[in-house]
């Protein structure tokens, strides 16, 4: 897709999706440990890769590996406790090796779901001497589809990411739909390596209803919803939206919209939220094309805020 044909919502997405870092101490204690033992792993199998044990054994366990993890190496090579395969640029993998070293790591934190907030801790292995001050940045890019989103915008490295002979950090990212996507690590601009994961859907369960001062809202009990009589395909309604517990977050409103089983992401609403600092409020009017069950990806000042799944109606 060339940029002339790309949507409005393309360039919004090159914004952090969410207003605070997903990553807490704890879950950075964990990523750390789990790469230790990573590092134990490797070195306590290096010696295998000498023997050159290849055989129907091997693939076996790398097959066997693979379907419980999900977690290879690409570059040239996978790296599994000392087994060492090719594999194919698309393939799901966690770790990007280069010259048979892990260059670049990265650690899903929770369940990295489409439509819903999504975090990674990423370990890159180069000394902090040699990149500071250049900038890094991360894109995501659906294999299927092509579509491109921003996952790390353009960051200056700095003294906070260094970590002995590495340097971490952690990024934020809701992507629309499920499917194979790739994180393009750049460096200055240039790409130094990549991961891929299989981004599962998540469920589609509808939204129930909740009370607020004697309104009925569809949606998630104080966080978000709108009073409506619903969605009817192809027809346009009224819908006052509520959103809870939004602290500063007080410009722009947008509702993006994908239906079950597809790729294709609408904006159904992008405009300015009214109200009080803890609740506010918003009259609009959307409509969606097609009846079937979609899901409403709310973002707020650009960032992803929450999401539900609403049916609509068939035309009578």
């Amino acid at each position: 897709m060339s940029n002339d044909t790309k949507p409005q919502w393309y360039e919004q997405l090159k914004t952090p999706p969410f207003d605070k870092p997903m990553f807490t101490p704890q879950m950075e204690q964990q990523v750390l440990q789990q790469r230790l033992r990573k590092q134990k792993q490797y070195r306590a199998a290096k010696p295998l890769k000498a023997t050159a044990i290849i055989g129907v054994a091997v693939v076996m366990t790398v097959a066997l590996i693979w379907a419980v993890t999900g977690r290879l190496g690409t570059d040239s090579s996978t790296d599994l406790a000392g087994l060492w395969v090719k594999n194919d640029a698309w393939e799901p993998h966690s770790v990007y090796m280069q010259h048979s070293t892990p260059l670049i790591e990265a650690i899903p934190g929770g369940d990295y779901q489409a439509g819903r907030a999504s975090s990674c801790y990423w370990l890159l292995n180069i000394p902090y001497e040699q990149l500071q001050q250049s900038t890094i940045q991360i894109t995501a890019t659906e294999r299927n589809t092509g579509m491109t989103v921003t996952d790390l915008p353009e960051t200056t490295i700095d003294r906070t990411m260094s970590n002995k002979d590495s340097i971490r950090f952690g990024s934020d990212f809701a992507l629309p739909f499920a499917g194979t996507w790739r994180f393009d690590v750049m460096i200055d601009g240039q790409k130094k390596g990549d991961v891929v994961f299989e981004i599962p859907d998540s469920d589609w369960q509808i939204a129930p209803n909740f009370e607020f001062e004697n309104s009925v809202i569809t949606g998630k009990n104080m966080r978000m919803g709108y009073v409506s009589s619903g969605f009817i395909a192809g027809k346009p309604n009224k819908f006052l939206w509520h959103l809870f517990d939004v602290e500063k977050l007080s410009k722009q409103i947008r509702v993006n919209a994908v239906k079950q089983g597809s790729t294709d992401v609408l904006t159904l609403l992008d405009t300015r939220l009214s109200g009080s600092e803890w609740h506010k409020t918003l009259p609009s009017s959307m409509q969606l094309p097609e009846s079937g069950l979609w899901r409403l990806l709310v973002y707020v000042d650009d960032k992803f805020f929450d999401s539900m799944v609403v049916v609509v109606k068939a035309v009578e």
